[in-house]
């Protein structure tokens, strides 16, 4: 079974994106909105295709598409893409056994897809 999940805009990387906040280590508020949003739209995906949460182990594929030619890499997108999934489309991202991911260029064009394959 595969879910595809649609997106726009950027997908924030969590690398560097950490703060410190007393004594915790805190997620940066534009990875920490990202993650709610994909949450909410993989909810929505998983409930239409009458899925629920799988302990199953999984494949994971992400299509990234870039609005500009700055150097970026794609590796940086998975955290915050695999941490938003755990406990909506799988019970923890150690379930991932194959991530793969492509990525293009389109001027002024920020968007994504995820593609889940539940084995």
């Amino acid at each position: 079974m595969n879910i595809s999940i649609n997106g726009t805009g950027k997908i924030p990387s969590k690398k560097n994106q950490m703060m410190i906040c007393g004594r915790r280590l805190v997620k940066h508020r534009d990875v920490r909105q990202f993650e709610i949003d994909l949450r909410a739209a993989a909810a929505q995906v998983m409930t239409l295709a009458g899925l629920q949460t799988t302990d199953k182990p999984v494949e994971l594929h992400l299509d990234v598409t870039f609005g500009d030619r700055r150097r970026r890499d794609v590796q940086n997108c998975f955290g915050s893409v695999c941490d938003a999934l755990n406990d909506t489309v799988y019970l923890d991202d150690s379930q991932i056994q194959n991530i793969s991911a492509s990525k293009q260029y389109k001027k002024g064009e920020w968007c994504y897809t995820i593609i889940v394959k539940i084995k």
